[in-house]
């Protein structure tokens, strides 16, 4: 009786979303502009920005926008909504998943600096809340959420990719800690980040029990950053070279020989997040409506085998948005063996974008391979371009094909 009494007062205490909400729009009113209203897409109208799937300006407009963000999250941090679902105790504002998206949702219609370089705050925060040590599992996910800290990850390796059991990054103990000898590719936003979360070999033997994950300082001498240039022209991604860089005993996550575990957390929280960012950005891919309007403005509506394929795309990015939204299939869940949501959102990211670049390829054909001036043409070259790389980060299609036969149907391991 008095447990009941209790669980209902802390209830109680907690502010109502709509009174929250209404907090939340007086601080939004009075720090930014509200997005104007969104036109309807129409076909040669506008800009002819194409549909981008990597960020990349260049390094004098990165470090701007860098700057704006950095200074828009630690406003609103200091406001009480910078980590509305974080506990108090270690800076956050102590309320629910439900004032969180009303949050999100306010937000959305203001025109906030981007969030793109912090993107991993809701992913490392509470692998860094699990596993890290007392000395950093407070003060870390608070400087993640307050934007005075950004992160990457570093787990591919040039002979490892995808299989992680592969690396070779070495580990060395030393007094204080232990020195990082090795290379890292593919890494996002290594040239900017602040921290990164590695994955290094801390024993000779085959097995997940040789390798352990840690938190480096990326500003340290010892790590050397360089960018890839991808075929796109831009360089998103970086290589990153460690020569003897320095990780104090306080910065490794979970114990010696658990950094599978860490980093098998990290992938599954990053996974579930895919494919939401598509449908915020307004380029009208996912929802059909630039892939339509292609379709139409090149002619080739009356074709059955195009009008098929456009249909199975759009179809395909719809499924993906049920997915994302509802979870996986209830009645099957008994038959998992674990969630398979967010392998299977991966892989249906993958598989639609690779539709759609195929699609605007084959019906463009060589007005996608030269910039004539025509609206709406060459544009499509950075999503042709950008696409092959979807297919690696967060695990390649192969990996993830693996991993959901295995973890979620429980087939034997190939």
């Amino acid at each position: 009786m008095n447990h009941a009494v209790k669980e209902q007062k802390i209830d109680d205490s907690i502010e109502s979303v709509d009174d929250f909400v209404r907090r939340a729009t007086e601080f939004l009113d009075a720090n930014l502009e509200p997005k104007p209203s969104r036109s309807a897409f129409v076909w040669g109208e506008g800009e002819d920005g194409g549909v981008k799937l990597w960020e990349e300006p260049d390094s004098e407009q990165e470090r701007a926008r860098l700057a704006e963000s950095r200074e828009w999250r630690q406003k609103r941090f200091d406001a009480g909504f910078g980590w509305i679902d974080g506990a108090r105790k270690v800076g956050g504002a102590g309320l629910t998943t439900a004032h969180l998206k009303a949050y999100r949702r306010l937000e959305a219609g203001y025109q906030a600096p981007s969030d793109t370089y912090f993107k991993l705050d809701s992913v490392l925060s509470p692998v860094i809340r699990e596993f890290g040590s007392e000395s950093v599992r407070d003060a870390l996910p608070r400087a993640l959420y307050r934007g005075e800290i950004m992160a990457c990850e570093l787990f591919s390796e040039p002979d490892a990719g995808s299989d992680l059991f592969s690396a070779r990054t070495a580990v060395k103990e030393t007094e204080g800690g232990w020195l990082l000898q090795g290379q890292k590719v593919w890494t996002s936003d290594a040239h900017l980040a602040d921290i990164g979360i590695i994955f290094a070999r801390t024993g000779a033997e085959a097995g997940k029990n040789s390798f352990s994950a840690f938190i480096l300082d990326m500003k340290q001498d010892g790590v050397t950053v360089v960018p890839l240039r991808q075929m796109t022209g831009g360089a998103a991604f970086n290589e990153v070279f460690l020569d003897n860089a320095f990780v104090p005993t306080t910065h490794l996550l979970g114990s010696i020989g658990e950094g599978w575990t860490v980093v098998r957390t990290i992938l599954a929280l990053e996974r579930a997040g895919l494919g939401a960012g598509l449908r915020r950005s307004g380029s009208g891919l996912a929802n059909g409506t630039r892939l339509t309007a292609l379709v139409r403005a090149m002619g080739a509506q009356d074709d059955p085998l195009i009008r098929q394929e456009l249909v199975r795309t759009i179809s395909g990015f719809w499924a993906a948005r049920q997915m994302n939204t509802r979870g996986s299939d209830r009645r099957a869940a008994k038959f998992y063996h674990a969630n398979p949501a967010p392998l299977l959102s991966k892989l249906a990211l993958s598989t639609n974008l690779r539709r759609a670049s195929e699609l605007a390829g084959r019906v463009l054909g060589a007005k996608l391979t030269a910039d004539t001036g025509e609206w709406g043409t060459f544009s499509w070259n950075s999503l042709v371009l950008g696409e092959p790389g979807v297919h690696i980060f967060a695990g390649t299609d192969e990996i993830i094909r693996n991993s959901a036969a295995e973890k979620v149907l429980g087939l034997p391991r190939d």
